[in-house]
């Protein structure tokens, strides 16, 4: 093979490599229509990852296991560490993608309402990181089954 013949060959080839669409890597974080098919009707353990120790945390405390379900209609409910306190609110998944949290403040006077949104992707084949607005890891959900397991955790 001549050596015109090479660089033939070898343009060629370079000109359909080019006509091959970039393959980008695929987004970690996981889109709405996953989300809703992964958590409604579904219980999980969730672990609270905040390092700050405060026991101010919303869903149980630094490294603490609550216990979580999410029902197909929107709605949320925790079963704290403890095994008796539990709340209940709301869940969507907003229009960029993120899960949020809604949850109640109660005080003597009045109820304030807030709402934490962030990303979620797969930790593995059974289990979610959830990460705050701001992209930091601050819980994981792990999949125990499917409808309301609550009572199982109950104390």
């Amino acid at each position: 093979m001549t050596k015109q013949t090479r660089l033939f060959f070898f343009f060629l080839l370079l000109s359909l490599l080019a006509l091959i669409p970039a393959v980008s890597a695929q987004q970690p974080y996981l889109s709405a229509a996953d989300l809703t098919k992964i958590l409604a009707n579904r219980t999980f353990a969730m672990t609270d990852l905040e390092q700050s120790g405060q026991s101010s945390s919303a869903y149980g405390g630094s490294g603490q296991n609550s216990h979580v379900y999410f029902a197909g209609d929107g709605k949320y409910t925790i079963l704290f560490p403890s095994g008796l306190t539990r709340t209940t609110d709301n869940w969507q998944i907003d229009a960029n993608d993120n899960l949020c949290l809604r949850r109640a403040r109660r005080s003597a006077d009045d109820t304030d309402y807030v709402t934490n949104c962030g990303r979620v992707s797969l930790a593995g084949p059974n289990a979610l990181n959830l990460f705050d607005d701001k992209g930091k890891l601050t819980r994981t959900l792990q999949f125990l089954g499917n409808g309301n397991l609550l009572e199982q955790f109950a104390r």
